[in-house]
């Protein structure tokens, strides 16, 4: 292994990422949002996958929010997989949240990009016993270039037990993705959100995050019986 190659690799990656801690004030954003991802393989089909995530708030009231979040993922084909878990939610800028969720990502590669779309389902539960009912649509394109893979996405929040607001919120992103080592990615990505509370009446309050994500895959030396593996 070549130590002095690693190191200016980690080194190219991780400057830009400092300089992107330290000031608040790139691209005018309003939150700072860190994410590690942990994807924990129990075969070729199922998987483990949890994350971690702190939001530190720059505007004039401050505060922060953090999550933890652990779900068990299928992977049905190549291009399909399935999902369900808990998430938890509190901080000084958010309630208490309890919540369960339901993914469906479906990938379709072209020559240049590739094109993903996940439906998530959330049923929320906050400590004043109100109860929310919500659906996400996260379609992306995913595709080369010479400093790492570039995504662009949308992702509309859809509150389904809400008669005056169906659409609670927006995200519009970029990001890019660089691979820091063989199973660990380093992504940062700017988000600008907007929410609504009439969609016709205009957005009511607009942030704009920077987010540097952390997703990381282990491949456990054995694996059981009950979960064969992928044959070559």
């Amino acid at each position: 292994m070549n130590t002095s190659f690693h190191e200016s690799k980690i080194k190219y990656i991780f400057i830009p990422l400092l300089f992107t801690f330290f000031s608040s004030d790139l691209f005018g954003q309003d939150i700072l949002w860190l994410h590690y991802f942990n994807r924990y393989k129990l075969s070729y089909k199922f998987s483990i996958d949890s994350d971690v995530g702190y939001r530190q708030y720059f505007d004039d009231n401050g505060g922060n929010r953090g999550q933890i979040r652990s779900g068990l993922r299928y992977d049905v084909s190549d291009r399909f997989y399935i999902r369900g878990g808990f998430m938890y939610v509190n901080g000084s800028r958010s309630n208490e949240e309890f919540r369960f969720y339901q993914d469906f990502v479906y990938n379709i590669p072209f020559n240049v990009f590739t094109l993903t779309q996940r439906v998530r389902f959330e049923e929320q539960f906050f400590e004043n016993s109100k109860k929310k009912y919500r659906l996400r649509y996260n379609p992306s394109l995913k595709f080369s270039t010479f400093f790492g893979y570039c995504t662009l996405g949308c992702e509309p929040f859809f509150t389904l037990n809400d008669n005056n607001s169906k659409i609670s919120s927006n995200r519009v992103y970029i990001g890019v993705t660089r691979r820091a080592y063989k199973n660990i990615l380093i992504t940062l990505q700017y988000i600008n959100e907007r929410s609504y509370s009439i969609p016709t009446e205009g957005y009511i309050n607009e942030s704009n995050m920077v987010r540097i994500k952390i997703s990381h895959v282990i491949h456990p030396l054995k694996t059981g019986p009950l979960f064969k593996r992928n044959k070559v």
